[in-house]
């Protein structure tokens, strides 16, 4: 059954975000969305959400975490409030067959795989979609969804789920949004951006040489495995950790010597105890902020930033053990501003929904591009005219995050500087920080676009005003500006929702729009070149896949082994014992 939307508390898209939704429609309701933290990214899936209830299909989202879960779930009770929104995982134990939308954990959709009631049709938003190309959580990609839309921030990982998983499933990249772009049409805000220099102790700089010789001795070894890329930094990174995992040989044993030495080396300067003392500085433009986030790497290092900071302003912790209550206790304090600030590891990095903070401080810089624009579009938010996004990022001088390194040159300095509004390079005692960290904002902040553009070409297309020309010519739309764009401009307008002829406008556009198609024009996707395994890993044999139990029986005068799942036997075996040596070629999935 249809539902209506017309009372919907849907937002005025963006012009990009109309964009993106013409560009996923033009490659047949499947694609990935990649845009950046902060861009509105859930605005565009609640929209298309709106636009599939319109056509009597069920919707599935699926997200990373209960707290997204929570989240998604409120959000679209207030964009569509007609619509039966109900909730899997945690305590939400809420089935397809008594909802219109069902918000899913990932472990959940995998487990009880939601699929739409009654054989009918569906569409399936996955949030940081890049996260489904694990070995369980694949099983949440469902394919009796014929309509699929993912939304990430970057579409990268370390594995080849991107190629082997998320690519044949969603189809490709329809539209990129990146901060560049943001910045620009005012829907971000540019930043300043300090890079602080500090020392390391003797004892650090020691421990720090001995590890780097650790790193150079497995680095000879890599160079001269075939295919191995050597720039960027980022690609050799994602190679050697192809090779950990797969190569059994002397390759994988230096690609495990070398991600064991880059790790220890990030610990020693991310722990460095003067970027501490850079933080207990820093409490005037916390204080003066209009909230601050600190961005550590370990829940170790945010207790310490706490420590350091916490005689001079009012800040909490926030880790992946606290409870969802506490934690939406934090930010709903740090968003009255009765907390100063928010330290936290990886928690905050993906998906949460953060206040708008205008000062992020780094204490080492991320060697993940997904993380470094996560941690950005904490801060980039659209910012009033005159308050300024600021960043402090430490570094430990002469070490792999001094920016004068050019050779392992980390990906979140690359971004930020080819983006920031001003950018700085201070010693710890420097008074030239202060000055500078309390430097306004620009004072005219572009409006964001929204549909005008696009309003004005369809009136003049249709020859009058622009409800009566999208629903009563919307072949003449068509031919004008395209299937896929007036059928946007029907569906995805607020001005257009009430027309009594929208629904016979959508049919007939809906009629002309492409299906899902290999050769759609999707996007480049830019995946690192991977070495060669000279000596695959052998995987252990296991009994099933692990989906169902096993459980052995007598048949006749043998023994054989069964998976209570899909029904798969293993041969008869004389004796019971030796059923324990049988596999299952299980078809579980």
């Amino acid at each position: 059954m249809a539902l209506s939307t017309a009372a919907s508390e849907q937002p005025t898209l963006y012009r990009w975000q109309f964009e993106a939704l013409v560009s996923w429609l033009r490659c047949g309701r499947r694609g990935v969305i990649e845009a950046v933290t902060g861009s509105g990214k859930t605005d565009v899936a609640i929209a298309a959400a709106a636009d599939a209830l319109q056509r009597g299909r069920f919707v599935l989202v699926v997200v990373p975490s209960r707290v997204l879960m929570e989240q998604w779930h409120g959000r679209l009770r207030a964009a569509l409030p007609d619509a039966r929104i109900g909730r899997l995982g945690d305590t939400g134990k809420d089935r397809p067959a008594s909802c219109d939308v069902l918000v899913a954990t990932r472990h959940s959709a995998a487990a009880h795989k939601p699929v739409p009631p009654d054989g009918g049709d569906g569409l399936l938003i996955a949030d940081e979609c890049h996260g489904l190309g694990g070995g369980t959580l694949r099983r949440a990609m469902l394919r009796q969804y014929d309509e699929r839309l993912g939304l990430t921030a970057t579409l990268e990982r370390s594995d080849d789920g991107v190629t082997e998983l998320l690519l044949p499933y969603f189809g490709g990249i329809c539209h990129r949004y990146g901060f560049a772009e943001a910045i620009e049409d005012g829907v971000c805000a540019p930043p300043r951006v300090a890079l602080v220099g500090v020392e390391l102790t003797v004892e650090e700089r020691v421990e720090y040489s001995a590890t780097e010789q650790q790193l150079v001795n497995a680095r000879q070894h890599l160079r001269q495995v075939g295919g191995m890329p050597l720039e960027p930094f980022g690609d050799f990174l994602a190679a050697i950790a192809h090779l950990a995992e797969r190569d059994a040989g002397a390759d994988g044993r230096a690609a495990r010597d070398y991600l064991e030495a880059f790790s220890k080396r990030r610990e020693i300067v991310a722990r460095s105890s003067g970027k501490y003392e850079l933080l207990g500085r820093l409490a005037n433009a916390i204080r003066d902020s209009h909230g601050a986030l600190v961005f550590t790497e370990t829940v170790r290092a945010a207790n310490h930033a706490i420590n350091r900071l916490d005689p001079h302003v009012s800040i909490d912790l926030i880790t992946g053990s606290t409870a969802r209550r506490q934690r939406r206790e934090i930010l709903d304090d740090l968003r009255v501003r009765k907390l100063d600030a928010v330290a936290a590891p990886r928690v905050l990095d993906e998906g949460v929904d953060v206040p708008d903070a205008n000062l992020g401080i780094v204490m080492s810089a991320s060697r993940s591009r997904r993380q470094m624009i996560q941690r950005m579009g904490r801060i980039l938010r659209r910012k009033q005219p005159g308050i300024a996004a600021r960043f402090v990022i430490m570094y430990a001088k002469g070490t792999v995050e001094d920016p004068a390194n050019r050779i392992e040159r980390d990906g979140f300095l690359d971004e930020i500087e080819r983006i920031a509004d001003a950018i700085g390079v201070f010693d710890e005692q420097s008074e030239a920080l202060d000055t500078f960290l309390s430097g306004p904002g620009p004072m005219e902040v572009p409006e964001p676009e929204h549909l005008e553009r696009y309003e004005r070409v369809a009136t003049a297309a249709a020859g009058g005003g622009p409800g009566a020309g999208f629903e009563s010519r919307a072949a003449v739309l068509a031919d004008e500006m395209g299937a896929e764009t007036a059928y946007a401009l029907l569906s995805f307008t607020q001005g257009a929702g009430a027309h009594p002829c929208r629904g016979t406008g959508l049919r007939t556009l809906d009629a002309r729009l492409p299906r899902p198609d290999p050769d759609a024009p999707y996007l480049e996707v830019e995946l690192a070149a991977l070495p060669l395994v000279a000596e695959p890993r052998v995987k252990p044999k296991r009994l099933s896949t692990g989906r169902a139990p096993l459980e052995i029986a007598c048949v006749g005068a043998g023994w054989r082994i069964s998976c209570t799942g899909c029904g798969e036997s293993s041969p008869p075996v004389e004796f019971r014992w030796q059923a324990l040596d049988q596999s299952v070629v299980c078809r579980c999935d």
